[in-house]
C-alpha cells in the first residue's frame, strides 16, 4: 500500500513561549497569542507550531532540551534581496543572534540566517535579481 504525506508541521519546543512568538512575529508571520500550544499557517499549506517545554515533557517524559543548536532549520523565502537584509537587521536589532549575515550565495539567492530564542536557525532567502 502506498502512503501519501498530506501535510507537514514544523514544531518548535520553546523555553520561553512568549519570546519565541515575538521573534517569529518580527519575521512577518501572523502568530496568534496563545497558551501552551500555538499554531501558525505557513505559505504553501504547511504549519508551524509552538509548544512549551512542559507540554513536550508531558507527552514525552524522557525528553530534555538539547544543549546546543538543533539539527533542523526553518527557511523563509521572501520577495526580494532587500527584504532579506531588512529582516536580518530587524531581528538582530531586537537582540537576536545573526548567525550568518546576508550575502549573495553562489546558488543565486540572497541568503542569511538568524537564531530564535532557543537556538533554532531560521534561514532567510530571496532570488537574486537577474
Amino acid at each position: 500500500m502506498d502512503i501519501n504525506v498530506t501535510s507537514a508541521v514544523f514544531q518548535v519546543f520553546a523555553a520561553d513561549l512568549a519570546r519565541s512568538l515575538e521573534f517569529y512575529r518580527l519575521l512577518g508571520l501572523s502568530v496568534p497569542d496563545g497558551g501552551e500550544h500555538v499554531v501558525v499557517a505557513l505559505p504553501g499549506g504547511n504549519t508551524l507550531s509552538f509548544d512549551t517545554e512542559q507540554t513536550i515533557t508531558g507527552m514525552h517524559p524522557g525528553w530534555t532540551p538539547p544543549g546546543g543548536a538543533g539539527r533542523v532549520a526553518l527557511a523563509l523565502g521572501v520577495d526580494s534581496p532587500g527584504a532579506v537584509d531588512e529582516l536580518f537587521a530587524r531581528v538582530t536589532a531586537a537582540g537576536h543572534d545573526g548567525t550568518l549575515a546576508p550575502y549573495d550565495a553562489p546558488w543565486g539567492q540572497r541568503y542569511a540566517t538568524v537564531s530564535d530564542p532557543d537556538g533554532n536557525w531560521v534561514d532567510l532567502f530571496a532570488p537574486l535579481a537577474s
